[in-house]
């Protein structure tokens, strides 16, 4: 074999290894990351809230204690979830989120929403049940009046892919408090900004931050975005709206993330 091939052949053995040992590595590393935005509408007191998306209980591999330490040193005062909080293919019997779940809401003021993997989950009614016996807030289409430091929102919980409320549940909102929205799919940002005229901010995830980030990219492949993806990864502004993606936690069933460590955001609402 000549020295060429040899390269070659070692590259084609190598490469694939050092990718799926980068993939293992990083599916253990969290990345914090902390977004600020401002309203006219809320006071001096800042409001600080802690997004956690694509849990995808049994796939995390981010230490659980790990988490709770980072939340536990920032002190938010409201935790969102924002969809697949497990996988499709987990047991609700058995899966470890709701022990998690209560160790959050023991702490913080806790809001869920469902994304595509609860709804696939066999197991789905099961997971609703749970849910809404737990001491979390789960937002299933509806809207509620959120309170934080004598700031008051809006908060819509959307279902998977829903992008509006219906017109009963549009007169509960207060039009003179900003509008904060929980919704998995960031694809969707045009319509929900329609939708809620251009809410203040969009919590979402689903993206996975386009799995393998490489340079001047958002990613290479994104569920429902498709390749090169453009809305993956922290904060986009369109329209006085700001839409916030999580790259999650965890992945589905492509296992190997590239430059792209889960993440947990911490966003703060601040007087403009």
């Amino acid at each position: 074999m000549t020295r060429t091939k040899k390269i070659i052949t070692g590259l084609l053995i190598g490469l694939p290894l050092f990718i799926m040992a980068e993939g293992i590595r990083e599916n253990r590393q969290l990345d914090v990351e902390s977004i600020f935005i401002t309203s006219n509408r809320v006071n001096d007191n800042p409001v600080k809230i802690a997004h956690l998306s694509d849990l995808q209980f049994p796939r995390l591999r981010v230490s659980q204690t790990q988490l709770l330490n980072e939340l536990e040193k920032e002190q938010p005062d409201v935790v969102f979830l924002t969809g697949d909080t497990i996988d499709r293919t987990e047991s609700v019997e058995t899966t470890e989120f709701f022990d998690f779940l209560t160790t959050l809401t023991s702490r913080y003021q806790t809001y869920v929403i469902n994304g595509n993997h609860e709804e696939t989950n066999p197991d789905y009614a099961l997971w609703r049940q749970k849910i809404k016996a737990s001491d979390a807030v789960y937002l299933e289409n509806d809207v509620t009046n959120l309170v934080i430091n004598n700031n008051a929102f809006n908060l819509v919980g959307l279902s998977n892919r829903h992008t509006s409320l219906s017109s009963k549940d549009m007169a509960k909102m207060n039009t003179n408090q900003e509008t904060l929205v929980l919704a998995h799919h960031p694809e969707l940002f045009d319509e929900y900004i329609n939708s809620f005229n251009s809410p203040l901010a969009i919590f979402s995830g689903h993206a996975h931050g386009g799995q393998w980030r490489l340079p001047k990219t958002d990613g290479l492949l994104s569920p429902d975005q498709g390749v090169l993806p453009k809305l993956t990864n922290g904060l986009y502004i369109k329209n006085d709206s700001n839409l916030i993606v999580s790259r999650g936690l965890a992945n589905s069933k492509f296992p190997i993330r590239l430059n792209n460590y889960p993440h947990l955001i911490f966003t703060t609402i601040k007087q403009a």
